[in-house]
């Protein structure tokens, strides 16, 4: 086994936008949902700017608590840049944590021009994301890591 533990670092967090989700039936024992990005925002030392409308997360919700998320979606960096943002996770959400908001660990996946935000394409990275349902509208809030 290696010596060699890898570090993570906060990098840039992502409030994301999401228009109510749309049933499509029965997916691999579980319900699949496709749930609209209606846009967002995107905070961070080395990236920020805006999370672009258009893009989807296909999810699949099984009755034991699995939960597959694949979202695909764009970022419109502060210096006009678009950067493709591919993000999986694939987490057993314990429901029995009542008052608690659902984590969900992902891996997200960036596309980048080359230019100032190569390094994208160039790293690892692990998210948290964390979902906020209400009434009026839903989001997620993902923080994403960088491993060294």
């Amino acid at each position: 086994m290696s010596d060699y533990i890898p570090r993570a670092q906060a990098v840039f967090e992502l409030h994301v936008s999401c228009d109510q989700p749309t049933p499509i039936g029965s997916i691999n024992g579980g319900t699949g949902l496709m749930v609209p990005i209606t846009g967002g925002t995107v905070s961070g030392e080395r990236l920020s700017g805006e999370v672009m409308a258009g893009g989807a997360d296909w999810a699949v919700m099984h009755d034991d608590g699995l939960f597959v998320v694949n979202a695909r979606y764009s970022i419109r960096a502060s210096d006009g840049t678009i950067i493709q943002v591919f993000n999986e996770g694939r987490n057993r959400i314990d429901r029995d944590r009542t008052g608690m908001r659902p984590v969900m660990l992902t891996t997200p996946r960036f596309v980048a021009p080359e230019g100032p935000h190569a390094w994208l394409n160039e790293s690892v990275f692990v998210g948290t994301l964390l979902p906020e349902v209400s009434v009026q509208s839903s989001a997620v809030d993902i923080v994403v890591f960088k491993l060294a």
